[in-house]
């Protein structure tokens, strides 16, 4: 009897440990010229597959909200350009006009030059340049693992301040990812957009 205890509470170890062992994909911003990964913002409408009639379900391990999305921005516009999805009834609906894209992958759909406007009103953290060895395997990747890291506050999808935050994080380099190791950031933190998350 107390090895089947002590297996079952082995297994379910396990499996908690699993679900949650992969590094989620993040939306992706085209910003003057440059590529970043959204690793941050505060709370506020943004946009979800729901507001297009779709319910999502989980796409992969790397995807646990069930879509991603790339988004244009500029100084004066926030626009979705791209979503891909699993939805739950697999039952894809037009966007914008265009037609889903479920050629490549039956069990989900992608959307393309979609050009919906979003009225972000709100602060979001963008980065790029990830320095490899300061990845961490669960969630979302943290801004001191970032080379460049820019602050954007919007205003109804309008871009009304820019921060970088490049240096900052420089000194504070790697410094979640220590702190998770060491068991002193939760997992529901590492899959956290929360901005005070550094």
């Amino acid at each position: 009897m107390k090895l089947k205890k002590t297996a079952l509470l082995i297994i379910l170890i396990f499996n908690s440990i699993s679900v949650y062992a992969t590094g989620q994909i993040a939306d992706t911003f085209l910003f003057k010229g440059e590529k970043y990964s959204l690793i941050g913002k505060t709370y506020g409408a943004f946009t979800h597959p729901k507001q297009f009639g779709m319910t999502p379900t989980r796409l992969t391990t790397a995807c646990y909200r069930g879509f991603y999305a790339t988004y244009d921005l500029t100084d004066t516009n926030l626009f979705l350009r791209d979503l891909t999805l699993r939805e739950k009834n697999q039952k894809y609906l037009p966007i914008n006009g265009v037609e889903p894209d479920t050629e490549s992958k039956k069990s989900q759909a992608s959307y393309h030059n979609l050009k919906v406007e979003v009225k972000f009103t709100g602060k979001i953290r963008l980065a790029k340049d990830l320095i490899r060895g300061l990845r961490i395997h669960m969630g979302y990747q943290k801004p001191t693992a970032f080379k460049t890291v820019l602050d954007i506050t919007l205003k109804d999808g309008k871009v009304v301040d820019i921060k970088n935050r490049s240096k900052e994080m420089e000194a504070k380099r790697g410094e979640f990812k220590k702190r998770f190791e060491l068991g002193k950031q939760s997992i529901e933190e590492s899959f956290s957009l929360d901005m005070k998350l550094e």
